[in-house]
């Protein structure tokens, strides 16, 4: 399967998880407008901070990840409330035996609950969508939510990967 040719959509219990639309911009406001929210986000090695002061700049940070999308760098998919219809956050994987894990998120999804659902699917899907034998994501210490869901998923901290602090990891099964 080519995840840049046919990006497929996954529904969770709560959630769609597909590829960002520029239309997306309207309701993801709510989430990277969000300082509380952005506090937790993982943007090591980004080339931005992910704080938009205006919807504006939300419309061209989605251009720019549709661009590297379409150079086959990363999949940024909108995570969709199923209940709303709403794009709540997003969540980028990329190809490589080790897949570094964004999840954002808008605060009222910052819950072990639903975070955890975002795990599940990564854990079903990269394997097949990107090859990722391991998957390292981010966790800072005041994301206790996270913390606590990546450890019920089996994921373990391993402190820095790549210069970078807070990390935990796991092994996909093959």
């Amino acid at each position: 399967m080519n995840i840049y040719e046919h990006c497929p959509e996954v529904k969770t219990k709560h959630f769609l998880l597909r590829l960002i639309k520029d239309e997306d911009y309207q309701t993801l406001f709510d989430c990277y407008h969000d300082q509380q929210a952005v506090s937790l986000m993982n943007d090591d090695n980004c080339d931005f901070g992910f704080y938009v002061e205006t919807k504006d700049q939300l419309k061209e940070t989605i251009k720019y990840w549709k661009y590297f999308y379409d150079q086959k760098c990363f999949v940024r998919f909108s995570v969709v409330d199923l209940s709303t219809h709403q794009a709540i956050g997003t969540v980028e994987g990329f190809v490589g035996e080790t897949g570094v894990l964004r999840i954002d998120l808008a605060s009222p999804y910052e819950t072990t609950s639903y975070i955890t659902e975002i795990l599940e699917f990564a854990k079903e899907h990269f394997l097949t969508f990107f090859g990722n034998r391991h998957m390292v994501t981010k966790a800072i210490d005041q994301a206790t939510n996270r913390r606590k869901a990546l450890e019920s998923q089996g994921f373990t901290y391993m402190g820095d990967y790549r210069g970078f602090h807070d990390y935990y990891q796991i092994t996909l099964k093959v």
